[in-house]
């Protein structure tokens, strides 16, 4: 891998081919690599071999950058950049991981159960050979659809030399073939999760750059606003729910949606909002829904931590996780009319 692979120009995202075909194979990609991990994680620890161990947190690593990679599709170039920036430093850290764990099993661990090495490495080399055949067509993108792509082909590269390892250590009879494809593996990761790092940081620079620009030609005021959060009206526009829920989908999602505007900066009412619009969504066979709704609830403990909230946000699976917005004036008139109503009660 030369390192100047990273050296490519990032499209608008609207220049992004079929934005729909590459949001279904993110899903089959992190379904994949979810599944795959239970495996290497069960055979690493029944077999000894660190090098499954590692495939195995990897595979943790790259299901993980699915998710985020989902959750900011359709977000500004700012907020993908700020995600491969996250998903670069996993990579990073995965290969310290892997080195300090090959220093330590040099001295301290068991030679690996060959077959079974083999075996799951095959495996898994099928799984990941799938998902970066589907992936392909999105290798140069920008640094957050790069990031993907060289997690997947990493993978690949790092099962076969998981099977020459399984080979090495079945004719020497030593853990050696395993340790060195340890460092192996920790050398993609850390060229893979600094070559993403080096490609985000200039994005970052770049949408930088054109909000300034911006700004200063027409001094326009933030796109997001926030609504004091209070209690009571929270719950009135909760019971107004369980009313609607029954009887108008439409008006319970709008209900949801003033919930969520009303509530976002608290992280249990948050959290609360999501858990009930994943319910709807399962309940309303809404299955695009059901799945954003799955990624929100997972970023809402993140966003809270990092004060990271897209004020305005309606929290629907339609539009960017990320996305600060104006509340629309149909939303503001919900919630002060419930905020009134408790008023007076």
């Amino acid at each position: 891998m030369s390192a100047h692979c990273c050296e490519h120009e990032s499209p608008a995202p609207g220049q992004i081919v079929n934005l729909g075909r590459y949001r279904r194979i993110l899903w089959v990609a992190l379904l994949a690599n979810a599944t795959m991990l239970l495996v290497e994680l069960v055979a690493g620890v029944s077999s000894g071999s660190l090098s499954l161990m590692a495939d195995a947190i990897d595979f943790a690593g790259d299901a993980l950058n699915y998710g985020v990679s989902l959750a900011v599709l359709t977000s500004a170039l700012a907020w993908r950049a700020r995600a491969a920036v996250l998903k670069a430093f996993s990579m990073i850290g995965f290969g310290l991981y892997i080195v300090a764990s090959a220093l330590w099993a040099a001295w301290n661990g068991r030679v690996p159960d060959a077959p079974t090495m083999g075996v799951v490495a095959v495996l898994a080399l099928l799984t990941n050979i799938g998902v970066a055949w589907l992936l392909y067509a999105y290798r140069e993108g920008d640094a957050n659809m790069r990031s993907v792509w060289l997690c997947t082909r990493n993978d690949a590269i790092g099962n076969v030399a998981v099977m020459l390892a399984a080979l090495g250590v079945f004719g020497t009879g030593t853990a050696w073939p395993d340790l060195m494809v340890a460092t192996l593996l920790a050398s993609l990761a850390l060229l893979g999760g600094f070559q993403v790092l080096r490609q985000a940081r200039q994005e970052l620079k770049v949408s930088a750059s054109g909000k300034s620009a911006v700004k200063d030609a027409d001094h326009a005021p933030e796109a997001e606003q926030e609504v004091p959060f209070e209690p009571h009206t929270f719950e009135q526009l909760r019971l107004a729910y369980d009313q609607w829920v029954d009887r108008d989908v439409a008006q319970a999602w709008h209900l949801l949606e003033a919930m969520h505007v009303a509530g976002q900066t608290r992280i249990l009412p948050h959290a609360r909002t999501h858990w009930l619009m994943l319910k709807l969504a399962l309940r309303s066979r809404n299955m695009s829904e059901f799945n954003g709704q799955i990624l929100r609830l997972l970023l809402v403990p993140l966003g809270h931590l990092f004060k990271r909230l897209p004020l305005g946000n309606s929290g629907r699976a339609n539009i960017s996780a990320f996305k600060p917005m104006r509340v629309s004036p149909e939303l503001l008139a919900t919630i002060r009319r419930y905020r009134l109503a408790d008023s007076v009660s």
